[in-house]
């Protein structure tokens, strides 16, 4: 359904994709209609959009996380109280639930978006919000002269005010030089109640304010809505749907599916032809009645018999692999990501790799966009947000996004190359833990120094004993 309260045609086209793709992604009937064929009338959808977006999405960032590191001017800068600051901060806000969440969305979608927020009347260390922001309700302000360059944003609800509709926009703006271009001097914001067909205009104003025009404290340079596209495309200020372009081999796949269990279904209950006339009953015609323990009576010399059905459905079921086959193709989703391959092809990095390397490929590019945007993010929340509102400053110290390892690695194989390498001193022992651990064995912070110990007593104890001292040297010898 387009939404009338947007003045906007490519606003209205761009929300209208965001519900059409969710339809896509949860196989609502209506949105991929079939033909209808002979009388069943309940198709299959066949949820090949839901395989597509789950698969991308949990190769894309998988393992996100936000870590806190020091500038290489500072330093020796001690970076436990900052991370146990942001830690606290994503777990009250749930940030990484809403993240996974926010992401699968996204690529549905096309577009996410974060939001901060902060109330300087609730106690310190609670007082800045994160939240996922549905993008049919981000309006940019774009420059009048470059589409790229945003100078501000429409946060938009549609609400009721008594019986009738109105728009409840929450803007914010970038403080502007004598050009018309942002100084980079703050930000501004302001909320008001609007008719649903004039809050868009430059000219428009609010039926009712709820805050007028202020500025946010000056530590805040940076428009605090944080627009995430699925793909990056010049001179076009949103993103596109995982799913777009596919609509119409996905509807091709459910009319396959739908047209063999058709065939199946008419050919067990089986079709009949005759060339004698329908059954009468007092003069009036009546339908033949067939069945088990019937016995279905026609003029003599006539001609009845069951119509031989399909011998098989093998040429369908290729049909049916091809489509799915160039869907998955077509999106970068092989086989062996959704848990379809063999163990010899698991095992082998190289096969594994060539297999993976389209959906890698592609997910490499929504990790560059995404760590981007969370890197600005990152840096407004240490640089802006918790100074002006927290009144705590982490000098020195950079909030940076990190990704874990897309593909599991082969844990026997890694251990077998450490201890090739230790055994011919390519390595140290601490160097050999230190690669473990990424494996994710944890060693004690003593470890080293008690296998030392253990070793300088076990070499005393060999020496004191003459007997096993002289088996050790014929041994070695």
């Amino acid at each position: 359904m387009k939404p009338t309260w947007v003045p906007n045609e490519l606003d209205i086209q761009r929300i209208a994709s965001y519900t059409l793709y969710e339809q896509i992604y949860w196989t609502v009937p209506d949105t991929l209609k079939l033909v209808a064929r002979g009388y069943e009338d309940k198709p299959i959808y066949v949820p090949t959009g839901r395989t597509i977006v789950d698969t991308t999405h949990r190769y894309t960032a998988p393992g996100f996380k936000f870590a806190t590191q020091t500038r290489l001017d500072s330093q020796g800068t001690d970076t436990a109280p900052s991370q146990q600051f942001f830690t606290d901060l994503f777990k009250r806000e749930e940030f990484y639930t809403r993240f996974s969440g926010n992401k699968r969305f996204g690529l549905i979608r096309g577009d996410w978006c974060w939001h901060i927020t902060a109330d300087d009347t609730k106690p310190e260390g609670s007082r800045i919000s994160i939240t996922s922001l549905d993008p049919a309700s981000y309006f940019p302000i774009t420059h009048d002269d470059d589409v790229d360059k945003i100078i501000g944003c429409h946060i938009v609800d549609t609400i009721t005010v008594g019986n009738e509709a109105r728009i409840h926009r929450l803007t914010y703006r970038k403080t502007l030089d004598a050009n018309g271009n942002p100084d980079g001097k703050g930000i501004t914001v302001e909320e008001g109640i609007f008719k649903t067909d004039k809050w868009m205009g430059p000219t428009d104003r609010p039926e009712k304010v709820i805050q007028d025009v202020v500025q946010l404290p000056p530590q805040i340079t940076a428009l605090p809505v944080y627009h995430i596209k699925n793909f990056e495309e010049p001179q076009n200020p949103f993103g596109s749907s995982e799913l777009r372009g596919f609509e119409r081999l996905m509807a091709a796949v459910n009319q396959a599916i739908s047209d063999e269990e058709l065939a199946l279904a008419l050919d067990g209950l089986g079709m009949y032809e005759t060339d004698a006339p329908p059954p009468k009953v007092d003069g009036k015609k009546v339908p033949w009645t067939l069945g088990p323990g019937y016995v279905v009576e026609h003029p003599v010399g006539t001609n009845w018999r069951r119509v031989d059905g399909i011998k098989s459905v093998l040429p369908m079921q290729d049909h049916l692999d091809f489509l799915i086959k160039q869907l998955r193709q077509s999106s970068a989703t092989p086989d062996i990501a959704v848990g379809v391959v063999d163990v010899t092809v698991a095992e082998s990095g190289i096969a594994r790799a060539l297999q993976l390397g389209p959906l890698l490929a592609k997910t490499d590019e929504k990790d560059g966009i995404l760590v981007d945007k969370h890197t600005q993010m990152g840096f407004d929340l240490v640089n802006g947000w918790v100074p002006a509102f927290e009144k705590q400053t982490f000098d020195g110290i950079d909030l940076v996004p990190v990704i874990g390892d897309k593909v599991p690695s082969d844990r026997t194989a890694k251990l077998a190359e450490l201890d090739n390498m230790l055994d011919r001193g390519v390595i140290d022992a601490e160097y050999y833990r230190s690669e473990a651990t990424k494996l994710g064995y944890v060693f004690p912070a003593d470890m080293g120094d008690r296998v030392t110990t253990e070793q300088n007593a076990s070499a005393a104890r060999a020496a004191a004993d003459p007997f096993a001292q002289r088996a050790d040297q014929e041994l070695n010898a």
